[in-house]
């Protein structure tokens, strides 16, 4: 009888996301990324505050708007501080949110924690997957499966086709979607010999 095994993926992202935009030193569309340093202009009972980010191709700064022509008495006193010590959690929580803020798309490096939950390696057919994405990184589905998995995304979109990759519904539109805080995947192992090329990947950590 074949045996279960039961992995756990932990989506963690990297660095903050990238914004791609022009950089008018290179002369083309660069990604940029934040320093995690504010720039902030008060005048009288209103404040401009900017996220500093440069290009990681040359270094030019572009200043990113997260606040203008804000009433000073709207913020907390926390929130002023945080902005004036250029604390290091806001402006990752700035840089997080590319959402409508200009600038162009952004991008996210992502790596992935993998716990081994129960079961044996050693016999193993099945493996029952959870994906668990609790800091709400910006990342398709089957970027995960094939960094996780070490296979291209067009290998990936194959086992779906054949069965041996399903999902809740298999849906195969659900692999071109973020990944949820949580999705179950089934994965069916084949030979022996195609085993140890799996478990490399499913178990070792990024």
């Amino acid at each position: 009888m074949s045996s279960i095994l039961n992995m756990e993926w932990s989506v963690v992202r990297s660095q903050t996301p990238r914004i791609k935009r022009p950089c008018q030193r290179c002369g083309f569309v660069k990604p940029f990324g934040s320093t995690g340093k504010f720039r902030l202009n008060a005048n009288g009972s209103q404040l401009d505050a900017w996220l500093i980010y440069r290009c990681d191709v040359c270094g030019s700064r572009w200043n990113r708007a997260i606040f203008e022509r804000r009433a000073v008495s709207s913020l907390s006193a926390e929130l002023m501080e945080a902005l004036q010590r250029n604390d290091e959690g806001v402006a990752s929580t700035f840089a997080c949110n590319t959402k409508g803020r200009g600038g162009g798309k952004g991008g996210t490096d992502f790596s992935l924690k993998r716990r081994m939950v129960a079961g044996d390696c050693a016999d193993a057919c099945t493996v029952a997957l959870t994906i668990l994405n609790s800091d709400h990184v910006q990342v398709r589905l089957d970027k995960v499966l094939a960094k996780g998995l070490g296979l291209s995304r067009n290998r990936v979109l194959l086992l779906v086709e054949q069965g041996s990759l399903r999902f809740p519904m298999n849906n195969v539109k659900i692999l071109k979607r973020r990944v949820p805080e949580k999705i179950c995947i089934e994965l069916c192992i084949g030979p022996a010999s195609d085993r140890s090329v799996f478990w490399n990947y499913l178990v070792c950590t990024d």
